[in-house]
This record gives structure tokens, sequence and C-alpha cells, in this order.
């Protein structure tokens, strides 16, 4: 059993002791670990540093920053060219139990019919202790939620995402999506679904694959018993290119979605707009003269992008069609 974990690092060196000095000692028996890292044009010296700290650690340098999915796509395939059975990406900004690759890797191993499943999510410890004691904001959203669609806070009568009550496994939450700060992913899936959407750039990569995998007959679940520590919030936290990139992506998402009918995709886009337009839509409040000209950078891009999202989805609604249901394992039950 070959398992892959990757991340992707820009700046991050102040977090990148704890991260990987906690995947390297996974207490994982019976399972090759492979830890990849890559950098997307770091100028804090985290290259250098990996590779004199963590010789162990497998290393790609990008030239550029090349956002969030496509860095994680370079490395994904990577790990599928060597043989990776299961991929967990990762956040520098992570702390990772001893157990948790293989608690991850025996659920998955048990439960086959689960594509893509993640740990729920504790606050930071910076002392080094990988204790979970709290949940983290994002860990509390994702319960608030519960099992509603990714813009349940805006269109509640949605349905859900989630797959039938049958053959479900115990401990676990079919939340929209699975964050991409502690991902886990099989191979099986990757090779047959496909990679992240390198459109998306940064935010809604992982919300876009995960939806991708229901459609081809995976689930997606949040793991309620098992942790990681995770910091959060980012290096673009307030910045503009936060608000602009969530803004298109979200429109992109939507737009993109085979399961939303066309007069309450155009009412909840509306609904959007108006609130972007004074500043006030995701990604953060800003004001109502700089969210007009933010959001008129996301109309930009979405109308340059107009054929593209006709193909998308397009290539949505044969998805499921192209996937044998036959050849993916059943579920079996724990014991």
């Amino acid at each position: 059993m070959r398992v892959a974990t990757i991340t992707v690092g820009t700046n991050e060196r102040r977090w990148l002791e704890p991260c990987l000095a906690s995947l390297l000692e996974s207490d994982i028996p019976g399972i090759d670990l492979a830890v990849w890292y890559v950098d997307n044009n770091s100028h804090d010296g985290s290259t250098a540093f990996v590779k004199d700290r963590f010789p162990q650690v497998r290393i790609i340098q990008n030239e550029g920053n090349v956002g969030f999915a496509r860095a994680n796509n370079i490395g994904m395939r990577a790990a599928l060219d060597d043989g990776a059975d299961y991929v967990f990406l990762v956040n520098p900004d992570t702390q990772t139990p001893k157990s948790l690759l293989r608690d991850l890797t025996e659920f998955m191993e048990t439960w086959t019919d689960y594509g893509v499943v993640g740990p729920m999510q504790y606050e930071y410890d910076e002392s080094s202790s990988i204790a979970l004691d709290a949940y983290n904001d994002w860990s509390k959203t994702a319960l608030r939620w519960g099992e509603q669609h990714a813009f349940a806070s805006d269109w509640p009568n949605h349905p859900s995402p989630a797959g039938p009550p049958e053959g479900r496994a115990p401990n676990t939450l079919e939340h929209a999506y699975v964050q991409g700060a502690a991902f886990f992913v099989r191979a099986a899936l990757l090779r047959t679904v496909g990679l992240f959407d390198e459109v998306f750039h940064t935010y809604y990569e992982e919300t876009d694959l995960c939806r991708r995998a229901r459609w081809a007959g995976w689930r997606v679940a949040l793991l309620l018993n098992l942790g990681i520590q995770h910091y959060g919030g980012g290096g673009t936290t307030g910045s503009s290119y936060r608000r602009v990139q969530m803004r298109r992506n979200r429109y992109y998402y939507l737009l993109t979605d085979i399961e939303w009918h066309p007069l309450p995709m155009l009412r909840l886009a509306t609904r959007w707009l108006k609130d972007d337009l004074r500043g006030h839509g995701v990604g953060g409040v800003t004001t109502w003269w700089r969210g007009t000209w933010e959001t008129a950078e996301a109309v930009r891009w979405l109308m340059r992008r107009a054929p593209l999202m006709r193909a998308r989805r397009r290539a949505h609604r044969q998805l499921g069609r192209r996937t044998d249901s036959h050849s993916r394992p059943q579920a079996r039950s724990a014991r």
C-alpha cells in the first residue's frame, strides 16, 4: 500500500518544520509513505530549508506561483506516476497526529465506495503539541451546515449532495466538500474523474472535485472520529486577490453545476451580484467602489470563459455516463 502526501508552500517556511516532521513521524506499519513538497516559487528559503532539514522529502520546485490547484496537480501527477494508491493533500499550517495516515488508509480500504475523505480540523497549537482539543472555525462551519450543498447559507432549499443513508460508514458526515487543507483521495478516483480544474487557480477547486466525484458515483465525507490541527486563514486573508478569486470562482462553480436549474441559478447569482457590488460579498468586506471594481474584474474573467463553461457543463453531464458503476468496488461493512 502506497500513500503520498503533498504539501504546497508559498513563502511558508515558518510552518514547514512541524508540518513535515509530523508527517514523517506517522505510525504507518505496512504502508509505503512518500512525502512531497511542492514549492510555488517561494523567496523565503523554503526549498533550501526542506532540502537540508528533511532530505527524505521529495521536492518539486515551480518556477512561478502557479496557484493552489495547478501546484497540487503537479504533485498529484508525480505521486500517481510513482504508483501511489492514496494521496493526502495537506497544507503547511497543519500538524498531523501519528495515527492519522494509518487510520485514513484503513478506512478507505474498508469502505471502498468512499472516494474522498478528510479528518475534522482542530485549532493549531504552536507549542508543538498535537492534541485535538477544540474544533477550528472551518470545522465549526462544516458541522453547522451539515450535509447541505455548498451555498446553503445563501440558498438553503437546494437538495443536499449527500448520498443515501444505506451503506454509510459510521462516524461520517457527507458534507458538501472536504477542504483541500486535509484532503485524502483515492488514486483510482483521480485517474477516472481527473485532478483539480486549474481554471479555479485558488479557491473552490476541492469543492468542484468533490462534486465530480459524487457525480461519478463515489461518496465524499468528513470522518468525525479523526482529526488534524490546522491554523487556517492563509496569507491572502483580507486581500483584493482573495476577494476577486473567490467571487469569480464562485460564479464559475455555480454556472458549471448541472444540478442547478436556470431560474434558481440566475436568482442566486443576482443575489450575489448585489452584495459583491456593495463590497459585502464572499472573500471579505471592502468599500463599495472597490467592490464594484473587483466584481467587474470577476465578470470580465467569466465572460472570456463562457465557451469553456459550456464545455465543462457538457463534460459534467457525461461524467456519470462514462464511469462504469460496476467497475467500482462496493462498500464493505467494518467489523
